[in-house]
């Protein structure tokens, strides 16, 4: 039988546009695979064990009571800028700490700073970063970074001196300094300086308290590190800054007292606007 060739040929034809067809299509059901954090971001839900980058900013997400997430924020501290974070009451840290670059041997290279959290409380809580040197004035123009937690659940009861993993206890101060900025109302903070006892231990910047009595501040700085972990028994010098409530004071003389270290600032008049 002889074989028509232009029919032949159409048939290939056919064939090669619906191979193609198929591989496009596959194309596209990966992209949509691939995009999971900006899906999860429109959803509007975190899932227990997800780690968030900057594009999250200004979200407002769905919880739950118990669970662990991380926040992934680039930071340079060669530069002197670094991330100051904040949570609210119901969201504890369990670990931060920095990444480096890389390639390290790049000068001036960009790492990253991770915090690891777990859901404590329901409720409204909120997670707060502000990108700056800490001996620098605010100006307004600081990048910033902020995430609002709608959480649902039963809260969950700390462990005693031990949760998550996590040994906790008082930093080792050896000095402080007081910051008065040349503002109205004053800002006032205190720079705190001394040594963590190895490698593992890191402040536990998530619950610093700051309490005023009559005209004394009590600064109370904890650390903590991991349970059972093997740590390089040498001295880590650590400096943190720490903001003090100074509005409406009036003029004095003030006390701040950083775990046993104290030094004092004046006020020249109330600082408090008209």
């Amino acid at each position: 039988m002889k074989i028509n060739t232009y029919a032949g040929a159409g048939l290939l034809l056919i064939a090669f546009i619906v191979v193609v067809a198929a591989v496009v299509l596959s194309l596209g059901c990966a992209d949509d695979g691939g995009t999971g954090v900006n899906e999860s971001v429109d959803a509007g839900t975190l899932n227990d064990g997800m780690e968030l980058s900057g594009q999250w900013d200004g979200s407002t997400v769905n919880a739950s009571t118990g669970d662990f997430f991380s926040i992934r924020l680039e930071e340079n501290p060669s530069t002197g800028y670094q991330w100051n974070l904040t949570t609210s009451d119901g969201i504890k840290i369990v670990e931060d700490k920095f990444e480096p670059p890389e390639n390290e041997d790049v000068v001036g290279a960009p790492g990253f700073h991770v915090w690891t959290f777990r859901i404590m409380d329901n409720g409204t809580q909120q997670v707060d970063a502000i990108y700056k040197r800490p001996w620098e004035n605010l100006t307004g123009e600081e990048e910033t970074f902020s995430l609002v937690l709608e959480v649902e659940g039963e809260p969950v009861a700390p462990s005693d001196g031990n949760d998550g993993g996590y040994v906790y206890g008082t930093a080792n101060v050896d000095n402080i300094q007081i910051l008065v900025m040349e503002s109205f109302p004053v800002q006032v903070s205190v720079q705190v300086s001394g040594f963590l006892p190895d490698g593992c231990t890191v402040i536990d910047e998530a619950n610093i308290t700051t309490a005023k009595t009559g005209n004394t501040f009590n600064v109370n700085i904890p650390t903590k590190r991991p349970k059972d972990a093997m740590c390089t028994q040498a001295l880590v010098p650590f400096e943190i800054g720490v903001p003090l409530d100074v509005y409406g004071l009036e003029k004095g003389n003030y006390t701040v007292d950083v775990n046993g270290v104290q030094d004092s600032f004046e006020l020249q008049t109330d600082n408090v606007l008209e």
